[in-house]
């Protein structure tokens, strides 16, 4: 049999006959199987590739289908396809797939090329190049994932190719007639030099000498344009040489073929195309010097640190023979500038090593991951080794190349390793060179420096972008390059594909950018420039992960299947399972930290499996973990997981989640509500559907509150949202005891979501419950005047509806406290009354108006009322509001200069808050005990209550007391 692949997909019998494979899935089935050359290849991945996103229900029975199909079509029996539990498995002879005899010519003209034989290079590259049909793949419906890696490998292989192939007609004297053909190169790669080098020899010795200058000239603006930097000295050298006229110049006879690779010279690796005047030195090794490293960008920023880390290290004086090799490993998620940082690390340390640098793309991210005995396979290669001389094999592979770098000083770069196995095998095995590494894997076994690339900090992010777009544009809008910046996340790939859209786009001010980005859902479909696009850099770890969670599930579904022939089959696809779930429906939450007990509330599982998935998930760089069992996106990984969601689950499943995330909201901020202030009035919630038991005491509750602040508060904005408007404005009544705590941003932010969403369920019950808040908030504030209007508006919701006696109460109790603010004690005491017109026993209005009538000196009336109060507590058994009781007590005893007996009152307070773990209320008691005892001019005490209660308050958030209590100890 015969495969196409480059081109238009073909399949041919031994005897040249076409076969017609029949349908556009049985085609992309066989054209999965070949991309991976006889590997096997999940039931997964192969559901993917043929039906992308919407795989059906019947899809393993339809692969068998196919299968059968392609077997009748291909006239084979099984062993041409081999069906098991894990997957498929395609046999396919080394001469019958195209890509393969591709491959082999290119190795083989590598070896002529090295052995400078330019006749038998021409005729290899001519075979190789005579096996392209076309665009690769170009009939056969692959999802983008699956055909652009191989594309584009294999795009770069023809390239290569075809400099070689030029490159021996003009070491055999072509030149005639090749400028054409170089110049349509050059118009379509213009950054490959190679091609411009050649396109310059070849007029030059055309006779046209201007038009090589010309060509020279254009070249080196559009390298200094998009890349910031002049062309390779190389190509500088050879504009040199033609402006002088340099006879060694002319065409040369073709050289005699050599049995030996050339020895290494000192020419610039970018100048293969051009003949040298400088002779090689017979005594030098046999072995090529590899000078692999892609150019550095000039406008490298913001990685200094990092990268005086790594270079330092390099740097050390030679480590004794038999030392470890060190492996300095740059980790983080796609578009966080790895490959950026280790290449320029590698330029400035790279003559420290003057055996060579070595640049390896390892593929890691790729749906076809490069081999370990691939990658030694390039690497012996690279060292000089011919084709046929390479060993078979992983372990003599690896021991050759170990023996060929012994005693030599090279630099090895692997790029985008996929794990450790992968790297291992490719390490030396004693000192002397050393080893760069990137990953978006956090690899931790080997010995040197492990650094992760977060996002950069502001001002290097503002720095990238403004050499990019320009210093003047970026300084002109500097709102809107904040929004950017923000949008960008700190990203330097981001970076770059924001300032280069700028830069492309004179017209535009940094606003148009800005506003595009910040649209709703349309942040990563504006970072992209040419063939570069930030979702595509951050989805190929996500694809990674969900290819993991389906080999594992085909291995248990395999061992399931084994245990139990002819049970039902399938269990649920990974993609629905595990961290690749969790990546995407965790993405649906607020953008801040979370901890595991959340998660485990959105995906519906149990706390231990979802710990190992988010583990999972930082491990891959999808998510980060700011500090021991907290987690949280980066802006764009999140943009990319809603957007995953989207495509991937139902509208109900991502609905289902967010309802999940907003109940365990509302049932923890509830509980942790009735430690904090236990004789508050809470949203009644169903007993029956609580999601967490009581909180153990005041400290956990408040430690809680504060883990989950920003969740919380951004879950009130969510809630309303997503149409779950009840919820919405329920939370944010359950957060009020923590926020009064000095959280006034908050508080005004949670109920004015609130407020409209209460409004949205046209529950005037609870659009009053938020402006009673929002009253709170302002009078918490120091503004009671407003605060009256918002308590007003409650008023006129509440009179005049039968069962609103409590709410009117509470109402008008908290207008009377604006009055008292407000020093019209009279006024405060009058609302106080009516309050108790439609509540008799509320201890709380009974405390306020006890408050009242001290300040208007009647203290013994207020002692009385007090001791009504006292007597209703008692009854009831309400400890927390006696204790409140005792503090205004207090208070009242120090008006009526009877500060011994406060100091009584006071301690009786303190004793009950402490039983009942209300440690703001203590610290309010606790101020008023340090004031009575500095009554009695018993300061030492007094210092020590308003210490203790300054602590406090500073922890809670209390601002307006803390400023009192300082004011208290610097007069004290």
């Amino acid at each position: 049999m015969r495969f196409g692949l480059l081109g238009s997909f073909v399949v041919e019998d031994a005897g040249g006959t076409p076969r017609q494979i029949g349908t556009p899935k049985a085609r992309a089935l066989l054209a999965v199987l070949l991309l991976r050359g006889g590997s096997p290849v999940s039931w997964d991945t192969v559901k993917t590739a043929i039906w992308g996103e919407s795989v059906p229900a019947t899809a393993r029975a339809s692969l068998h289908n196919h299968v059968a199909r392609l077997r009748r079509d291909l006239d084979e029996s099984g062993d041409r396809i081999q069906v098991t539990p894990a997957g498929f498995r395609l046999r396919v002879l080394d001469d019958e797939l195209d890509v393969t005899l591709f491959d082999r010519y290119v190795c083989r003209a590598r070896t002529a090329r090295l052995a400078e034989d330019w006749a038998e290079v021409e005729a290899l590259t001519c075979s190789a190049l005579a096996l392209w049909r076309g665009a690769p793949l170009s009939d056969v419906p692959l999802p983008d994932t699956e055909r652009e890696p191989f594309v584009r490998r294999m795009e770069e292989a023809r390239l290569q190719v075809l400099e070689w192939g030029y490159e021996a007609d003009l070491h055999l004297g072509r030149h005639q007639g090749i400028a054409a053909e170089l110049a349509e190169l050059v118009a379509a790669h213009p950054l490959r030099e190679t091609f411009v080098g050649q396109l310059m020899l070849a007029l030059h010795r055309s006779g046209r000498p201007a038009d090589a200058l010309l060509a020279y000239d254009t070249a080196r603006r559009t390298i200094r344009r998009e890349l910031g930097v002049d062309p390779e000295p190389g190509l500088v050298e050879l504009h040199r040489r033609i402006l002088t006229l340099d006879p060694s110049l002319t065409a040369q006879p073709a050289a005699e073929p050599q049995t030996t690779p050339a020895p290494a010279t000192n020419a610039p690796t970018t100048d293969l195309s051009i003949p040298h005047p400088i002779a090689a030195d017979p005594s030098a090794e046999p072995h090529p010097t590899p000078h692999q490293l892609p150019s550095s960008p000039a406008d490298f920023t913001g990685r200094e640190q990092e990268l005086d880390r790594i270079v330092g290290e390099l740097a050390e004086a030679d480590r004794p023979d038999g030392a470890t090799v060190l492996v300095h490993r740059v980790s983080g998620s796609g578009g966080m500038g790895k490959t950026t940082l280790m290449v320029r690390a590698a330029h400035e340390i790279r003559e420290r090593f003057p055996d060579g640098q070595i640049f390896l793309d390892l593929g890691g991210m790729t749906t076809m991951p490069m081999s370990p005995e691939s990658a030694l396979g390039l690497l012996l290669r690279t060292l000089g080794v011919a084709p046929e001389e390479v060993p078979c094999g992983l372990q003599a592979r690896s021991a050759q190349f170990r023996s060929l770098i012994a005693g030599r000083r090279m630099l090895i770069l692997l790029d985008d390793a996929g794990d450790a196995a992968q790297i291992r095998p490719l390490l030396p095995g004693s000192a002397g060179s050393a080893v760069l590494v990137t990953s978006r894997r956090r690899l931790v076994s080997f010995p040197g420096v492990r650094i992760d690339l977060g996002a950069l900090p502001d001002d290097a992010a503002r720095r990238l972008l403004a050499s990019i777009a320009g210093e003047d544009r970026v300084a002109a809008r500097p709102a809107a390059t904040a929004e950017v910046l923000r949008a960008c996340g700190g990203m330097p790939l981001a970076l770059r594909l924001a300032g280069s859209r700028l830069a492309a786009r004179p017209a535009w001010s940094v606003q148009d950018l800005a506003h595009r980005l910040t649209s709703h859902g349309r942040v990563l479909r504006e970072l992209y420039a040419d063939d570069l696009h930030v979702r595509t850099a951050l989805q190929m770890s996500y694809e990674l992960l969900l290819q993991e969670s389906q080999e594992s599930q085909e291995s248990q579904e395999s061992q399931e299947s084994q245990a139990a022939q002819g049970s039902p089959g399938h269990t649920g696809s990974p993609g629905h399972t595990g961290p690749a779930r969790a990546f995407r429906l965790l993405g649906l939450m607020p953008s801040a930290a979370f901890g595991t007990a959340v998660a485990a509330a959105v995906l519906d599982c149990d706390e231990k499996s979802v710990e190992d998935w988010l583990e999972a998930l930082v491990d891959a760089h999808l998510l980060e973990s700011p500090a021991p069992g907290r987690y949280q996106f980066h802006c764009l990984l999140q943009a990319l997981a809603v957007e995953l969601a989207e495509e991937s689950d139902s509208e109900e499943e991502r609905a289902l989640a967010v309802e999940r995330f907003v109940l365990w909201c509302l049932h923890g901020a509830d509980a942790a509500t009735a430690r904090l202030a236990p004789a508050a009035r809470r949203v009644p919630l169903d007993a029956g559907a609580r999601l967490r038991g009581p909180f153990a005491d005041y400290d956990e509750a408040y430690g809680w509150y504060e883990r989950e602040r920003e969740v919380l508060v951004a879950a009130v904005s969510l809630a309303h949202d997503a149409g779950l408007h009840a919820q919405a404005w329920s939370l944010a009544a359950s957060l009020w005891a923590y926020l009064r705590l000095g959280r006034n941003d908050d508080w005004l932010t949670t109920h004015t979501v609130g407020l409209a969403a209460a409004r949205a369920t046209g529950d005037e019950r609870a659009e009053a419950w938020m402006l009673n808040g929002l009253g709170n908030q302002v009078l918490n504030t120091g503004r009671p005047a407003e605060a009256i209007g918002y308590f007003r508006r409650a008023l006129r919701i509440h009179e005049g509806m039968p069962g609103r006696d409590a709410e009117l109460s509470a109402v008008f109790n908290n207008i009377g406290t604006c009055f008292t603010d407000l020093g019209d004690h009279e006024s405060a005491l009058h609302h106080y009354r009516k309050s108790l017109v439609r509540e008799p026993e509320s201890c709380a209005t009974l405390n306020n108006m006890a408050d009242a009538l001290s300040h208007l000196g009647r203290h013994d009336e207020a002692l009385d009322v007090l001791d009504r109060a006292e007597a209703i507590q008692r009854a009831t058994r309400d400890l927390v509001s006696l204790a409140i009781g005792l503090r205004v007590r207090g208070d009242v005893l120090r008006t009526a200069d009877r500060a011994a007996e406060a100091v009584e009152a006071y301690r009786r307070a303190l004793a009950l808050q402490r039983l009942g773990g209300d440690q703001h209320s203590e610290a309010v008691s606790l101020m008023g005990l340090g004031d009575a005892f500095a009554d009695l001019e018993r300061r030492t005490e007094a210092e020590a209550c308003w210490g203790k209660a300054l602590r406090w308050m500073e922890r809670l958030g209390d601002q307006g007391r803390s400023v009192d209590l300082r004011k208290r100890l610097a007069g004290a």
